[in-house]
């Protein structure tokens, strides 16, 4: 098979690195071209929030910048440093230390990596960003060649998980292990229809009136359970930027993987309504070669913690040294 054995990979020592986020705040009155904020204040609240986030992880976040040929790109690091590093590839709309709060879990066991997506809400460029001609995947290969790693194992959750495999398709030697977390990428026609006419009119009312005590039940068809700070980060993520403009890397085929991934660890949710369970595995069987694979029954496309908790430590094993 044409992949890495990442246990000969050299190991990565964290890099000189700036400590805390490095934020925009104050740096321009006025938004760029294409910005994926809908104004200032709502990019001057996105900051606060990614701060605040920032502050309630369980060590100093550390950050640098690393430039590829897609514009700036604003790497969050957590995690153990000295560690075998994991890149952290974030689902829509989600910056990097959302990410590693959400796979806090592997803090102890790797230094992670968790880069915030051009062209969306976080710290990297800002501005439009087609993904046509495997450009995820070139961005990605882009920002490991920044941070000087040959090959390095990559976890990605929903919109992530298609990039890791866009940079599996053009460099599948840079890719080691890969664990897929209800992972766009796999599904072979997504179900627009049924995503618009459960999510876009509700959305876009809120948009414009938002009353967060239905904020629930709008977020119901993605989640049967959201935690406060994760309703809180909806909140503004559909009150204040473009949310609906960003698509990710494939749909992938077999022709296109075939021979270039190890096994993945994948997890699907039963009630996914942007990645329909009945579509998505067995495609998703047919392209990549699986070593584990785990169903989160009654889970929707953002699981809660009591869905995905059971997948932790299978995880873990899967990435253990």
């Amino acid at each position: 098979m044409n992949y890495a054995q990442t246990d000969h990979a050299a190991p990565f020592q964290t890099p000189a690195l700036e400590a805390g986020t490095g934020t925009f705040a104050g740096e321009a009155s006025r938004l760029p071209p294409g910005s994926v904020y809908r104004s200032v204040a709502g990019r001057e609240e996105f900051f606060a929030f990614y701060d605040m986030v920032c502050d309630r992880l369980p060590d100093t976040v550390r950050a640098r910048r690393v430039m590829t040929r897609y514009g700036e790109t604003h790497v969050t690091f957590g995690g153990t440093p000295g560690k075998k590093p994991l890149l952290v590839l974030p689902g829509m709309s989600i910056a990097g230390p959302m990410m590693l709060e959400f796979f806090d879990y592997l803090w102890n066991d790797r230094l992670l990596i968790a880069p915030d997506l051009v062209g969306q809400p976080g710290l990297s460029a800002d501005g439009l960003f087609d993904p046509s001609g495997n450009a995820f995947g070139y961005w990605a290969l882009d920002l490991i060649d920044g941070l000087e790693i040959e090959c390095i194992d990559i976890v990605g959750a929903s919109f992530g998980g298609s990039i890791g495999l866009d940079l599996a398709m053009i460099a599948p030697r840079r890719v080691g292990k890969l664990g897929l977390i209800v992972t766009a990428g796999l599904t072979p026609r997504l179900p627009y229809v049924q995503i618009y006419a459960s999510m876009f009119f509700s959305w876009m009312t809120y948009r414009y009136l938002p009353v967060k005590s239905l904020l629930p039940a709008i977020a119901r068809p993605l989640s049967r359970s959201l935690s406060p700070d994760n309703l809180d980060y909806l909140d503004l993520v559909i009150r204040q930027t473009a949310f609906w403009r960003h698509r990710p890397a494939g749909p992938f085929s077999k022709a296109d993987l075939d021979g270039k991934l190890a096994p993945v660890f994948i997890t699907f949710a039963q009630n996914d309504i942007l990645f329909p369970f009945a579509s998505t595995r067995p495609h998703a069987q047919q392209c990549v070669p699986i070593a584990e694979e785990h169903v989160l029954a009654g889970s929707s496309h953002m699981p809660s913690a009591a869905d995905v908790e059971p997948v932790h430590d299978a995880l873990r094993e899967y990435f253990a040294d």
